[in-house]
């Protein structure tokens, strides 16, 4: 069985970024080394101190130069930072470095709301699909993170599959905090509710305005249109190293639908088998008898 309080180490997968190397390395200020703040710059650390670094040796040197510490040390290169991070395959900077003002650089973050255009690519292990580059909390909500250290978040195939299509999915509001383990949506269905967890402590920036219209879009595409909100994280890092990734969520799916078949055959008498390669879309509707607050207690908490 997979220990689910088993920790990761390593730095945050970016979800469909071709190139992983840090801005830095590709502006030739630093050695090669890859990415470990998911491309959020601005935020990082380490952005930091190669600014306050290279800003005291000019003050040691009594160089006496204007223009801003970042365009000092990009103006070689000309590329705007998201060329660099191979977020747009082609941009010089034409704002002097200032990122912060400008509206490029705006343009670029606020498309980081939206959803991505790639389609997920999956996995598929017991009749349940497993989208690739996602990382798994033991409650199964999936989290992605994506370009600028925004975290998109969602229910995976096999609690959708698990409880059936939902009347509702009840998201909270812009702005609002969730924490990892902590209740982030609240599925509804016939009456009965089931609270599903958090996979990142953070704060709400954006919702999928689709689902709060029509709930079931998430039981068709979990993991494109069927995302529930984006989340920007307070502690990625933390978070992550919590969260089952790769072949280990493959692994620990694998133990889930073991869980469950035992569950409703030993409880109900009912003896699960996958369809044509897939789990069956309502296994609640099908096997009522195994109760919601069963298979919730079970499986989302």
């Amino acid at each position: 069985m997979i220990d689910t309080a088993k920790r990761r180490t390593g730095r945050p997968f970016v979800y469909s970024m071709a190139n992983d190397l840090c801005v830095w390395s590709r502006a030739g200020v630093l050695k090669q080394m890859k990415c470990f703040n998911a491309f959020d710059c601005l935020g990082c650390k380490l952005d930091k101190r190669v600014l306050s670094d290279f800003e005291k040796k000019q003050g040691d040197a009594k160089t006496t130069d204007p223009r801003p510490i970042r365009m000092r040390l990009m103006m070689k290169q000309g590329k705007c930072r998201h060329m660099l991070s191979g977020r747009v395959s082609y941009s010089l900077c034409s704002y002097g470095y200032n990122c912060v003002k400008c509206p490029y650089d705006q343009m670029i973050e606020d498309t980081s709301y939206l959803p991505n255009l790639k389609t997920a690519q999956c996995d598929k292990t017991s009749g349940f699909d497993v989208a690739r580059d996602h990382y798994y909390h033991y409650g199964h909500t999936w989290a992605r993170v994506e370009y600028g250290g925004r975290v998109r978040v969602g229910i995976d195939d096999f609690a959708y599959r698990l409880l059936g299509e939902q009347d509702e999915i009840k998201l909270p509001g812009l702005g609002n905090t969730v924490g990892q383990n902590r209740t982030q949506a609240v599925i509804k269905r016939s009456g009965m509710e089931a609270e599903t967890l958090s996979p990142v402590d953070g704060k709400v920036v954006a919702v999928n305005q689709k689902i709060v219209k029509h709930a079931g879009i998430a039981n068709d595409a979990p993991y494109d249109d069927g995302w529930l909100m984006v989340i920007q994280p307070s502690s990625l890092h933390k978070n992550l190293k919590n969260l089952f990734f790769g072949d280990e969520s493959l692994a620990w799916i694998d133990d889930e639908a073991g869980r469950l078949t035992s569950l409703l055959r030993e409880n109900a008498g009912y003896q699960m088998a996958a369809t044509g390669g897939d789990a069956i879309k309502d296994i609640f509707g099908t096997v009522p008898e195994i109760g919601w607050d069963r298979l919730v207690e079970e499986f989302l908490g």
